[in-house]
């Protein structure tokens, strides 16, 4: 088919889905233009370009993320695109949020999701088809990086990385890296037997005349095995690409973040699919595959769990261990040797030993602590049997292959290419051990290699058990502008490993002749300093959230300071990418030294120079010695091997995990220090980005210094648990205060919905309850929620909490003023603080999570108007809002969530928004109203978190659901007031009977009274 004929073809098909009045010349209008600029994008002639048919599959359950699923397909930077959107079951479908977009249309429901599956996929119009649930998103680049490769190679189907939403399960992301590991395009799938355990349906986009050949999904089909892919891969050429392209939401996104639910339920299931898999693979060079499979991921994946196993799961692992292992065994020597270990005792039922190793393993995480005995690399469990064979300890060539990366490459004064390399064998320590490294051309041309140890290597290698500092090298090549691959080894007596790495040539001129060139860069005082040669231009330095620095010009010098406003604070800089406004070039001295690392008092700034911009990343002043998993695994066996006593005028104090200095631990410092100013208080910050209170000792969290501040305090005084690493001195006092009113499920219940195996809770345990000498609580009453959730049983101090003593100070109203101020707020304005808590399932990484936006900012801005102020402050956990107002006539929307101080918030503010924060208890203490935006209420507190008590018992205030009448509410706060005045009073008398502004001082008595300080 001509390109005419093709552009003309989906043109036509282009047209054929808008409406009939919008479909007069499309054709000829729409479709070249589209086809042209998808085929730029995909390095392809637009008549090459095909149709993507997405395939939205939306269960019951998927409904509350559709929104998110919906923006990401209408993202996608393919513009040749169309989406069914098949409900399955029950599901309630709404395309509200694609604002009528004709690319979208739902198709009839149907029972289950691979019939809905079946039924849109044959009513797709496109070339392609990509199945996609109501609850995952694609990667904005997704559909161009998958077409694009189908329409190069004309290949059957192609297949991108499989992210996973909130904590991901190590079993899918190793199915994943053994797929995509040395990725190609365009081989037929019996040459990449990895691809039989990426059996995923979600990642994949298939061409859609080789789909309608398949048999198509049928009842054994899960979405993240499927046995129709299986027999699919047996005839298809695949293109395999390293690029993320979806990302998976387990349990429909409804999963908290942290939870470990036991995979033994599906074990049954899972037989029935691999059994289907097995029939489907059997005789074709994937079988292979997919045996490696099942012993490296799958089966392992139910033996970690085996502590929670019944008897009759446990006998039927034992039975699938000994019959794999006997039946595979020249699989079983390629798999990794966590997965042979575990296999091995399971096949001989040492049941105690393979729930010791499958803790360890846990608390590894990818970490595996190594040792080279007679040229072979082991592993070295601490939990390890001692008659474990050596050969089940044995790391395989791909558990530790050689790696290398290339740091800089410039060109020396006489024309050679200089390159700097790390490298490293994968779980290989090579301080102290006696190696070397060769290298040579393609044609075999060895090279003279130069050692150049380099501590930079630690944060490239990201290794806990093992150094790669001292793999450092470099090479002098000879002069040219190709690329070089080069040929690797590591040696050492009898182990050896073979690697390459590929060398750029060194730089293309700048693009831009008259750039300014900067000469050097450094930090001075609190200034970073740009040195040109000749007079400094004028620029702007921007950082994370907007952050902006506008560069002082001093002859050839353009200075930039580092000292930072945090809401009226003196801080530094927050730690973060900073980007140089002005296009420059480098001299060739400052070029032989990037990436350059610069430790400054304040900061530690690391160097860059891309795209003729020079970029600073600014992080804590950590020597190389504290940076890095394998620096701080040396520090913290020091700090645990530490002896002696505490020092009784050291204390340490610690709100929020050194994220600022707050809360009940910052108003006991105050009280302390002022009774006993000969104390010396240090106070644990992340960076010196954020604010610590006069007469604290600011001391950075993972440096040495601070190692050696929690061997030596006498008192601890913090309000998170203490890292799980933490080793209590006897003669230590460690005092949590926690960090809000306790009404929202923790300790022992928390843990349990989040289905955390024995081993887990008893390690949650550890890290906290076991290291408190005494807990602060609001009230007796509160007292007994912490001895049942916690199992606590130790002191504690009952009588308020001293973070509530400013609410009810006499310079309360002075303080609002301020930060009215402060924040900009014109007298006469009314401020509402909308304050919503986090959601668990929402949450992607430890201490981070995605905002819930069930106030929309915008519509309640433009409706209560320019005599209004929205603070806007987020969990902790939360990255940044939008906040940006609609038109000048609006309410003024200020984001307030990294402000140090809440306290502040609360008595600056006129009303609040809130949902489940802890928030209201202290908000009570005003007698300022409160409005609760719960619309979720019902999910939350039947499995997203749950409450200790009835929510609606203790929320005093009218529970909302929508924008609108959390609008009507606030907007007439005289009324709100006097509707709810008696009740908001009553609330305060029965949860804050203790909150009368002295609580730290009889938190301070309890503690000189306890403790020995000096």
């Amino acid at each position: 088919m001509s390109g005419r004929s093709s552009v003309r073809r989906s043109a036509g098909r282009l047209a054929s889905w808008l409406p009939p009045r919008a479909r007069s010349g499309v054709w000829s209008a729409l479709a070249p233009r589209l086809t042209g600029r998808v085929g730029r994008r995909l390095g392809i002639s637009g008549s090459e370009a095909g149709v993507v048919s997405f395939v939205l599959l939306v269960e019951a359950a998927d409904v509350p993320r559709l929104p998110d699923a919906l923006a990401s397909l209408r993202g996608q930077w393919y513009a040749l695109f169309e989406v069914l959107v098949c409900p399955v079951g029950s599901a309630h479908v709404s395309l509200d949020p694609v604002g009528g977009d004709p690319r979208f249309r739902v198709v009839a429901a149907q029972p289950t999701w691979q019939e809905a599956a079946q039924h849109a996929a044959r009513r797709a119009r496109g070339d392609y088809l990509w199945f996609v649930r109501g609850c995952d998103t694609l990667t904005a680049h997704a559909a161009t990086d998958l077409a694009g490769a189908l329409a190069r190679s004309g290949s059957d189907l192609a297949t991108g990385i499989l992210l996973q939403q909130g904590q991901p399960e190590s079993w899918l992301s190793r199915a994943q890296l053994d797929a995509h590991r040395d990725p190609q395009r365009g081989l037929a799938a019996a040459a990449r037997p990895g691809l039989a355990g990426d059996l995923v349906v979600g990642n994949k986009l298939l061409r859609a005349a080789f789909w309608r050949t398949c048999a198509g999904f049928g009842e054994q089909d899960d979405w993240l095995n499927a046995p129709a892919l299986a027999l699919a891969l047996r005839r298809a050429r695949v293109d395999v690409l390293d690029v993320p392209v979806a990302r998976h939401a387990h349990e429909h996104g409804h999963r908290p973040f942290g939870a470990l639910p036991s995979p033994l339920p599906e074990l049954p299931g899972w037989r029935r699919s691999s059994q289907a898999v097995e029939e489907a693979l059997a005789g074709s060079p994937l079988i292979e595959g997919w045996h490696r499979h099942v012993l490296d991921v799958a089966l392992p994946r139910f033996l970690a769990d085996t502590e929670r196993a019944d008897d009759e799961q446990w006998h039927e692992l034992v039975a699938a261990s000994r019959r794999l292992r006997d039946q595979h065994p020249s699989v079983l020597a390629s798999v990794r040797a966590e997965s042979r270990a575990l296999l091995w005792l399971a096949a001989h039922e040492r049941r105690t030993e393979l729930v010791s190793l499958s803790t360890e393993l846990f608390g590894l995480a990818d970490d595996l602590p190594t040792r080279l005995v007679d040229g072979e690399l082991l592993a070295c469990w601490a939990s390890m049997p001692q008659d474990l064979p050596v050969e089940t300890r044995l790391l395989t060539d791909a558990e530790s292959p050689l790696e290398a990366k290339v740091q800089r490459v410039f060109a020396a004064a006489d024309g050679t290419v200089v390159a700097d390399v790390f490298v490293r064998v994968r779980l290989l320590d090579l301080a102290d051990l006696d190696f070397t490294i060769a290298a040579e051309l393609p044609d075999g041309t060895v090279l003279e290699v130069e050692p150049r140890p380099d501590a930079t290597a630690e944060r490239w290698s990201r290794s806990r058990f093992q150094s790669a500092a001292p793999g450092g090298i470099r090479l002098r090549l000879p002069a040219g502008s190709e690329p070089q691959l080069l040929r690797l080894t590591l040696s050492s007596g009898g182990f050896h490993r073979e690697g390459s790495v590929l060398v750029e040539p060194a730089g293309d001129e700048p693009r831009r002749t008259a750039l300014p060139t900067v000469h050097a860069v450094s930090v001075v005082d609190d200034d970073l300093v740009l040195r040109f040669g000749s007079v400094a231009p004028p620029a702007r330095l921007t950082g994370p959230g907007g952050i902006e620095r506008v560069g002082t010009p001093a002859a050839a010098d353009l200075r930039f300071d580092t000292n930072a406003d945090l809401f009226g604070r003196a801080v530094g800089l927050p730690s973060g990418r900073y980007r140089l406004g002005h296009e420059v070039a480098v001299a060739a001295e400052l070029a032989a030294a990037l990436p350059l690392e610069i430790a400054g008092r304040r900061h530690r700034v690391r160097v860059h120079h891309e795209d003729q911009h020079l970029l600073f990343d600014l992080g804590p002043p950590l020597a190389d010695d504290e940076i890095g998993p394998y620096a701080q695994e040396r520090l913290r066996r020091d700090y645990a091997a530490a002896t002696g006593p505490t020092d009784a005028d050291v204390c340490y104090f610690e709100t929020y995990a050194g994220r600022s200095a707050t809360d009940s631990p910052l108003a006991i410092f105050e009280e302390l220090s002022s009774r006993r100013p000969e104390l010396r208080i240090h106070w644990g910050v992340l960076d010196h980005g954020q604010w610590t209170p006069p007469g604290a000792h600011r001391v950075i969290l993972r440096s040495r210094a601070w190692y050696d501040v929690l061997a030596r305090a006498r008192l601890l005084v913090t309000n998170t648990e203490l890292e799980d690493w933490y080793v209590r001195r006897p003669d230590q006092f460690v005092v949590q205060t926690f960090h809000g009113y306790p009404s929202k499920a923790m300790g022992e219940s928390q843990w349990r919905a989040r289905q955390l195996p024995p081993s887990r809770i008893a390690a949650m345990r550890a890290r906290s309850v076991a290291t408190w000498d005494l807990i602060l609580t609001p009230t007796p009453e509160m007292t007994r929620h912490y001895r049942e959730q916690y199992g606590y049983t130790g002191a504690a101090h009952e009588h308020g909490y001293p973070r509530d003593d400013a609410l009810r100070a006499p310079g309360a109203g002075t303080r609002r003023e301020e930060t009215r101020s402060l924040l900009g707020i014109e007298e006469g304005q009314t401020v509402v603080l909308y304050a919503p808590t986090w959601r668990d399932h929402l949450a992607s990484r430890p201490r981070a999570a995605a905002m819930a936006d069930f106030l929309d900012l915008r519509r309640a801005a433009s409706a209560l108007g320019r005599d209004h102020v929205l603070l806007v402050r987020g969990h902790r956990f939360h990255q940044a809002s939008s906040t940006q107002a609609p038109d000048p006539a609006a309410a003024r929307v200020l984001d307030v969530t990294g402000h140090p101080e809440i306290n502040d918030l609360i008595l600056a503010s006129d009303a609040a928004v809130l949902d489940y924060s802890s928030l209201r208890f202290d908000y009570a203490q005003t007698g300022k109203p409160m409005v609760f935006l719960v619309p979720d209420l019902d999910s939350y507190a039947g499995g997203v978190r749950g409450f200790l008590y009835p929510f609606t018992d203790s929320a005093p205030g009218p529970l909302l659901t929508t924008t609108d009448e959390v609008v009507a509410a606030v907007r007439d706060l005289n009324a709100l007031r006097q509707e709810w005045q008696a009740e908001l009073a009553a609330f305060d008398a029965t949860y804050n009977p203790w909150q009368d502004g002295r609580a730290a001082s009889r938190a301070v008595d309890l503690l000189l009274s306890s403790t020995h300080l000096g």
